[in-house]
């Protein structure tokens, strides 16, 4: 079903767009780099003792969540600076309608409309419980 043409984006909002992606590219960059710096210095081979040990392999792990976490948004960054070139930014990945403007602003990189991202969570739900 269609979106107004008010709740969508214009190219010419493309240039904002662009530099907020950039720079949350550019932070994630950054971020990623640095958590991989602690992830090395964690796993380098000398003898703790057993309870930091503990706390360094708790923490190991909760930062390679993250860092999967925000690998995951900045292939969404690339994509969204992508269809930013192809001028097909602000259309969902899968119904390929107008994605609104409102979810935009909220989430530059956001791949699909709310209909469509309502339908893979609950698929998502869905397979998750078998």
């Amino acid at each position: 079903m269609p979106r107004n043409k008010a709740e969508s984006i214009e190219k010419k909002q493309y240039p904002k767009f662009r530099k907020l992606l950039e720079e949350r590219k550019n932070t994630l960059l950054q971020h990623i780099e640095n958590v991989g710096a602690e992830l090395s210095y964690l796993d380098q081979s000398r003898p703790p003792e057993l309870s930091e040990e503990a706390q360094e392999e708790a923490a190991a792990i909760s930062l390679k969540a993250v860092d999967a976490r925000e690998r995951e948004e900045l292939e969404d960054i690339v994509l969204a600076i992508e269809k930013l070139d192809d001028k097909t930014y602000g259309t969902c990945d899968s119904c390929e309608e107008p994605i609104g403007l409102a979810r935009i602003n909220f989430l530059p990189s956001v791949r699909y409309c709310i209909s469509c991202q309502t339908k893979l969570e609950e698929r998502g739900k869905h397979q998750g419980s078998f």
